[in-house]
């Protein structure tokens, strides 16, 4: 119950209108070719769509063609008229389709167009022609002169003027049948070009399903293409396949293992260059110092003893090479000092300095001349 009570809801006025279509259609027992024109010659803001209009040309193998084109100009003037011939017929004008009536006169003149383009040549072609010059007078009197009361949208005279060059179109092709020649071939050049684009459009499409299916299958192995090849052979003796279905299946399987390889070859490639990336990154980080720690400028303690060990070893060194004059300069300087200070012993104070000096420094020149202590042994032996 909920859900009728929905779809009740959810009901808008076209829907009340195809079950009032539809109920008409019932009641008064229409055949099957007059409810495909009553469709495609309905009251819609839309319309005639493709797929009517191939419903209309579907029944000249089950009815001939100059019935149809007799109903669809009974349909033009029983909604160009302006009296109504009984009851129902003003209701209609009057209530239910007030100010759309124009819209089923251009409808209709809009199908006899097509049947004129797209009907076979020979017997089709002719039943329709005659047809429509046997009733001339509609299309001269009253189309051409017909007159727009009132429109939904208030565009009476550009209605009126569309309804009006649709008929001179069509009177013309009768009156001139070169010119309906012509445009039967435009007409056919037009549908080869559409049918043409229409079928591109659908191969892109499959070969873009066929590439989300590889794309997520990009895992499997070469046996699931094998697998997947001798299902389409399998498949490929059906009776209903052709050559060209089998050949463009197989050209539509080679895509697909090229864009796996092609796929898998720029996985590859994309995981070495983030390796390459990272394994860069992770250098420059181990290159870069750490500010925040505090340790990092201070030497450390073992560099600290070495220095001082290597001063340890020079003052060594300088000590061994001369340690006398420094001792006997601070001598002198200890005795200079006590000079100043005792005033009585000064000559003999610096007498003894003077002979100490002269002393020490004799004692070093001859610890350090060792030429002299050889020539003084080689004297002694003589």
């Amino acid at each position: 119950m909920d859900s009728l009570s929905k779809k009740i809801q959810n009901l808008g006025i076209h829907d009340i209108r195809n079950a009032a279509r539809f109920a008409q259609n019932v009641i008064v027992q229409y055949e099957p070719y007059q409810i495909d024109v009553r469709r495609a010659t309905n009251t819609d803001a839309w319309g005639p769509t493709t797929k009517h209009l191939e419903k209309v040309m579907r029944n000249r193998f089950q009815v001939p063609m100059y019935l149809v084109t007799e109903y669809i100009l009974k349909r033009l003037i029983d909604h160009i008229a302006t009296k109504p011939k009984n009851l129902y017929e003003k209701a209609r004008k009057e209530y239910v389709n007030y100010g759309s009536e124009w819209r089923v006169v251009l409808k209709c003149l809009t199908v006899i167009e097509y049947l004129l383009l797209n009907v076979n040549d020979g017997d089709e072609l002719n039943q329709i022609k005659s047809c429509l010059l046997t009733h001339k007078h509609i299309l001269t009197r009253e189309v051409l002169n017909f007159k727009i009361k009132f429109s939904n949208d208030g565009k009476m005279e550009v209605h009126e003027r569309s309804i009006r060059k649709k008929g001179e179109k069509i009177l013309q092709m009768l009156d001139d049948s070169r010119f309906l020649k012509q445009e039967r071939l435009a007409n056919k050049k037009n549908s080869i070009k559409i049918r043409q684009q229409h079928e591109t459009y659908n191969n892109m499409n499959t070969y873009t399903n066929n590439n989300a299916v590889v794309v997520d299958d990009d895992d499997d192995d070469d046996d699931d293409d094998d697998d997947e090849f001798s299902n389409y052979e399998m498949g490929s003796s059906n009776s209903y396949a052709s050559e060209n279905g089998n050949s463009r299946r197989h050209n539509a399987l080679e895509e697909q293992r090229r864009q796996r390889r092609e796929v898998l070859r720029e996985r590859i490639k994309n995981s070495e260059l983030e390796r390459k990336k990272q394994q860069k990154h992770e250098d420059q980080e181990a290159s870069i110092p750490d500010l925040i720690d505090l340790d990092f400028n201070e030497p450390s303690q073992s560099k600290i003893d070495n220095n001082d060990e290597d001063d340890d070893e020079f003052g060594d060194f300088q000590s061994d090479s001369s340690p006398n004059p420094v001792s006997t300069t601070q001598q002198a300087n200890n005795t200079a000092l006590d000079d100043l200070l005792d005033f009585g012993n000064q000559s003999t104070k610096t007498s003894s300095i003077i002979g100490t000096t002269t002393t020490t420094t004799t004692t070093t020149n001859k610890d350090k001349d060792v030429f002299a202590d050889l020539f003084n042994n080689s004297k002694s032996l003589i």
